[in-house]
């Protein structure tokens, strides 16, 4: 027995040694006391003087120290990302902030309280159907420098165009926004008049194709619009289609039935022509490869919709291959988020299909099922993924995701 005791130390050391934060940092972190030392002096010279960043025990940059406001952090949070790049800095908000956002728009909150009608109890029976009500963004050119997308206005015209002359929606509920029309206050402006205008009973469609933003101190990925500002670099934030806007949306919309899909998401290649925005050094850090992307993460679809129960569609059921709806209702209803790529993945667009591969797939799915949206994901979702390593390489994944309020969410959304 005591023969067998140093071996055991020894083992004991050395699991010991492998929980130490420093040791994985050591052996995982990209990023060097140098990179420490420049963001710290970019926040002295940039305004942000009692802030500073940190390695946090998976070896990311944390933010510390106090700041004034939301904008401030915003603005620390973009100077370590243009330093190390987005995979590098932990998206964890300071808790030193000494003017929270939340405290800024309580009166607001009070007021609009006053006037909401009170929300839709999920468990309520729901009907057939009344109306249903569309908005359709694609947005491929920019004004500030962003790199154009070639096919995102083909891709919302291709949806626009299934819902007008396959599942029944009209135009006069039915908006579509392209290129210079879709600047984040029309976006904002039309969500507005469809949450204002749709029922209990009533079916919205969302649908937006465009660039995301890198992800925010959160982790949330925003929609580019042809007028979001790229300088300073934190104003990519500010002009572009906020989380806040998606959710002041999805939490004061009436209507039991939405569906919303975005085929969007944060790409390096969008913003390597506009100096000062990746790193100068990303390919040492493991950053610079343009194919690097960041889709919705699950963590921003509950923050959407305030579901501490939402339904993830990891594993897509098999869909029938005569092309009938196998389940598609118009009973169905819910809210759901579908996003054509999974966090950590760019979303594609193909020479080969002239569209976003998503989107292709997804609108194709729609006409065989009968406009059944649970079955037109089930049936994109392995034809993006395989379609997608085929034409840019097998090491390339692209996994579309759906997140939903409620189980029965195989809505039917033509008519």
């Amino acid at each position: 027995m005591m023969k067998r005791i140093p071996s055991t130390l020894v083992w004991l050391i050395v699991t010991v040694m492998a929980l130490v934060p420093g040791a994985v940092m050591a052996q995982s972190t990209s990023v060097t006391d140098a990179h420490i030392r420049q963001i710290n002096q970019q926040f002295a010279q940039k305004g942000v003087p009692n802030g500073f960043v940190a390695l946090d025990s998976y070896g990311r940059l944390e933010l510390k120290g106090d700041y004034d406001d939301e904008i401030q952090v915003d603005r620390a949070f973009s100077i370590a990302q243009t330093v190390v790049g987005v995979k590098w800095v932990s998206p964890v908000t300071p808790e030193n902030i000494k003017v929270k956002e939340w405290e800024r728009r309580l009166g607001s909150l009070f007021s609009r309280a006053a006037v909401l009608k009170p929300q839709v109890r999920g468990d309520a029976p729901v009907g057939p159907v009344r109306n249903r009500y569309a908005l359709v963004v694609g947005v491929g050119k920019f004004k500030n420098g962003i790199t154009p997308l070639q096919y995102s206005v083909r891709d919302a015209t291709l949806f626009y165009r299934f819902l007008l002359e396959q599942a029944g929606f009209t135009k006069n509920n039915t908006y579509f926004l392209a290129d210079q029309n879709a600047t984040s206050s029309n976006v904002v402006k039309y969500l507005n008049g469809i949450r204002n205008a749709a029922q209990e009973d009533d079916l919205v469609v969302v649908y937006m194709s465009s660039h995301g933003t890198p992800p925010d101190k959160f982790g949330g990925v925003y929609i580019v619009t042809y007028d979001t500002e790229v300088n300073p670099r934190e104003r990519v934030w500010h002009t572009s289609v906020a989380e806040s806007a998606l959710k002041d949306f999805v939490e004061n919309l009436r209507a039991r039935r939405l569906v919303m899909v975005l085929d969007t998401c944060y790409s390096n290649g969008a913003y390597r022509a506009i100096p000062g925005f990746l790193p100068p050094g990303g390919k040492s850090l493991g950053v610079g490869d343009e194919n690097e992307g960041y889709g919705v993460s699950t963590a921003q679809g509950k923050r959407l919709f305030g579901a501490k129960d939402i339904v993830l569609e990891d594993q897509p059921r098999q869909a029938a291959s005569s092309g009938k709806s196998i389940g598609g209702s118009q009973e169905s209803y819910g809210k759901v988020l579908i996003s054509a790529s999974s966090a950590g993945e760019k979303s594609w667009e193909s020479d080969q299909l002239h569209n976003s591969v998503f989107t292709y797939y997804f609108v194709d799915g729609m006409k065989r099922y009968d406009g059944s949206v649970k079955d037109a994901f089930d049936y994109s979702k392995p034809r993006t993924t395989q379609r997608v390593q085929q034409e840019k390489g097998a090491e390339i994944t692209q996994t579309p995701q759906a997140m939903a309020t409620n189980e029965n969410w195989n809505m039917r959304v033509k008519r």
